[in-house]
């Protein structure tokens, strides 16, 4: 089931214009329908949406800061299984040193020999998100890239803070790698993708695998990932906000659709996940920080309207100058936690599609 006509899909994947942003190469994918303004007209409407069920609360006296539980309670949100195979699951849980991690596994009923990997990490600020979220993107990718993939289901802060989280992850990897002829994986085609705080556990995964010397992944994907806590003490980069042109009719929503990534949002996670413990320049907090000869090739799906974009495109920067092999796709016209939304947005199915793309050409 979609909420799209399927040519939109197939517009946002064909070859967008090419765009110079500090000797990056970054993809455009303009906004499939006709609309008028920046925003595509279905963002504008959820933003719409959000903004006008927080003036109701305040109106109502029940605007307050939300606690944990809560903000759990207000993430991920509907999406469609657009599978036409069947697919099978395989539930399991892998042994860690902080504990063992459920992992879901996804695969084609009739796949045979072995297949490429797929890793998910799912996002959420670090304290919330599940893997429930992305099922239906993990099944698709598995049905397209005739791979298996693996949804995995980390420790959440507060509660566990850094660095079990990442830990976590890179011992997923290791159990994958260590049991691919189990689970039919190809081990020279394993890869990791990320959305978000997940996309920040991800790009600490990697640098882990770079680092222990194990060179576990073939290929990264961050989406519209966290890369630093540091909008000020990371050497090049600068938090511009001037880069976001949005009409003048709808300025009014760019302060929210910014504030992740900001000084004031950075902080909010670091008490959340790093909690004064650690220095946030440490690699494995703030990817940027990291050692890049060596990396894994990376992909990079940002939006152009999400607080994350600007150190995603400096992170291909660092990657590019270490003579990395990066590819850099934005969508115009959304915002932060697009994915999300597969069979309602046609760019999540457009990223599906991408990641499919790699996977089957490693």
């Amino acid at each position: 089931m979609r909420q799209y006509d399927i040519k939109e899909v197939e517009r946002l994947n064909r070859e967008g214009k090419i765009l110079d942003v500090n000797g990056v190469k970054v993809e455009l994918k303009e906004v499939p329908v006709e609309h008028t303004g920046s925003l595509d007209p279905r963002v504008k409407a959820f933003e719409e949406k959000m903004i006008g069920d927080m003036k109701e609360r305040e109106a109502t006296g029940e605007h307050h800061q939300p606690t944990v539980e809560e903000m759990r309670e207000m993430m991920g949100g509907a999406n469609f299984n657009l599978n036409t195979v069947e697919i099978y699951t395989k539930y399991i849980e892998v042994p860690t040193t902080y504990g063992k991690v459920p992992v879901w596994i996804h695969y084609p009923r009739h796949m045979k020999g072995k297949r490429p990997a797929l890793l998910y990490v799912h996002g959420g600020a670090f304290l919330g998100g599940t893997p429930f979220t992305l099922e239906n993107h993990c099944r698709l990718i598995a049905e397209r890239a005739n791979c298996v993939t693996f949804n995995i289901d980390y420790s959440l802060a507060p509660e566990n803070p850094y660095p079990i989280p990442c830990t976590q992850v890179y011992e997923v990897l290791s159990y994958v790698y260590e049991h691919g002829e189990e689970y039919s994986v190809d081990t020279d085609k394993i890869s990791i993708a990320g959305d978000s705080a997940g996309g920040n556990i991800s790009a600490a995964c990697a640098q882990m695998d770079l680092d222990k010397n194990t060179h576990y992944l073939a290929h990264l994907f961050l989406l519209y990932a966290k890369l630093t806590f540091s909008n000020h003490e990371t050497p090049g980069y600068q938090r511009d906000e001037s880069a976001f042109d949005i009409s003048e009719e709808e300025k009014e929503y760019l302060p929210g659709l910014l504030h992740i990534g900001s000084d004031e949002s950075n902080a909010g996670d670091e008490r959340i996940y790093v909690q004064g413990k650690y220095d946030v320049k440490e690699p494995y907090i703030s990817p940027v920080f990291g050692e890049k000869d060596g990396h894994c090739p990376t992909t990079f799906f940002l939006a152009e309207f999400d607080g994350l974009r600007l150190e995603g495109e400096f992170f291909a920067k660092q990657l590019q100058e270490a003579h990395i092999p990066v590819r850099v796709v934005r969508y115009e016209g959304i915002s932060h936690g697009f994915f999300d939304k597969l069979g309602i947005l046609p760019q999540a199915e457009a990223v599906v599609n991408e990641i499919v793309k790699e996977v089957q050409a490693l």
